[in-house]
């Protein structure tokens, strides 16, 4: 019986002690409401502009996450609108919003934006990433050497497209023959196009059993400029290229025999030696000063190279490459948008005036195979594309 009692009593003691405690704990959540009146603190920061790579709708962009802080411990913060930090950021404005929430149930918010871009077709591509614009200087586009290839009309007042008129009487590097009916414009891109002939097509003494083309600028190219293209280069073995060749005349001059190449790459590799490693995943940049007849000034054609190996294929997707042509001496090379590789020390002072020229060609280190795609492939493999070709000119402001 007062085993019973006992039992009851303890009970209810631990009855009213658990009902005194929540009592307690609410009177004091209560008094915290009452008293904390101080919203939290939050801080982001300003907006974010991202140049997103060519190619690509996407940008992966890291932000310092705000975090909350408050007058009293336990503030919580929360993202209630835009994405993570380390998040793939699509093109256009995303707008980031975080949320402080105090114990007492007090708020602060703050937002920033995240703007993915591409760089204004106003600018050179890398001005957003440090082409540095001298003092009182901008630069201005020079449209005879720039072309955004709409529409379905190849410019020849611009371009040269056929080599019997563009005064360097190169007809291609065998087995591949320019032919400028492989140069097409469509769908916003200059295209060219190589090919395999039914029949070899004899030029020069030559057998020439593939096509492909090359286009020149009619307006000459100098230094201080800036040069840029945008381009996809095609699957095969033969080249995609963008470069500034110059003109030899051994009685009138320049005697020099100058060539600056920006970006000269392969689709598909069949030369396993060391030196051509990674020729189908490169940005890969020269600057020569060959030997010609008349030119006693130098013996042996000499280069100083400079290059960036890529992690995708040049194949894979748009690439941007830029060149800015500084000084005689100081050559600096973008990729998308961004200093990629320098040449400061050229085999000759680069002070001449050449053309931009976009060679589709086959070379003898690289030659074609049994796996060749030439006959399987289709239009958008066997072809390089150029979005567009701009170039830029530094004037006074």
């Amino acid at each position: 019986m007062f085993q019973k009692i006992e039992k009851y009593t303890l009970l209810a003691l631990t009855l009213v002690m658990l009902t005194a405690c929540s009592s307690g704990d609410s009177d004091e959540n209560e008094e915290v409401a009452q008293v904390d009146k101080t919203n939290p603190s939050i801080t982001c920061e300003s907006s974010i502009t991202v140049f997103i790579d060519a190619g690509k709708n996407v940008a992966t962009v890291n932000y310092a996450t705000p975090v909350g802080t408050d007058n009293l411990p336990g503030t919580v913060t929360e993202q209630t609108a835009g994405l993570a930090s380390g998040a793939s950021f699509p093109i256009g404005t995303t707008t980031n919003t975080f949320v402080a929430t105090d114990k007492a149930g007090n708020t602060a918010t703050c937002s920033f934006d995240v703007v993915v871009t591409e760089p204004s077709s106003n600018k050179p591509y890398a001005v957003a990433d440090g082409v540095e614009v001298p003092t009182g200087k901008k630069w201005v586009k020079v449209e005879d050497m720039s072309d955004e290839f709409d529409g379905t009309t190849f410019n020849d007042n611009k371009w040269h497209r056929y080599p019997s008129s563009d005064g360097f009487s190169w007809i291609g590097r065998p087995p591949a023959l320019f032919e400028a009916d492989n140069v097409t414009v469509a769908n916003g891109n200059l295209n060219i196009t190589v090919e395999k002939f039914d029949a070899p097509k004899r030029v020069n003494g030559i057998d020439w059993t593939h096509g492909g083309a090359i286009v020149r600028s009619k307006i000459t190219a100098k230094p201080g400029y800036y040069y840029e293209c945008k381009m996809q280069a095609n699957k095969t073995i033969m080249s995609s290229t963008f470069w500034i060749a110059f003109k030899q005349n051994c009685n009138t001059g320049p005697v020099r025999k100058l060539e600056l190449d920006i970006q000269e790459c392969v689709g598909r590799l069949t030369n396993t030696a060391a030196w051509a490693d990674n020729f189908d995943q490169i940005y890969a940049s020269n600057t020569w000063r060959h030997e010609r007849d008349c030119d006693t000034e130098v013996t042996g054609s000499k280069q100083s190279p400079a290059k960036t190996i890529l992690t995708e294929k040049n194949n894979s997707r748009y690439f941007v490459y830029g060149c800015w042509w500084k000084s005689p001496t100081e050559i600096l090379f973008y990729l998308d948008g961004k200093l990629s590789h320098s040449i400061t020390n050229p085999p000759a002072d680069f002070d001449l005036e050449g053309h931009i020229t976009m060679a589709i060609e086959t070379y003898d280190w690289n030659p074609i195979d049994a796996n060749t795609i030439f006959e399987t492939a289709s239009f958008d493999d066997l072809t390089t594309k150029y979005d567009w070709v701009r170039t830029w000119k530094l004037e006074d402001e």
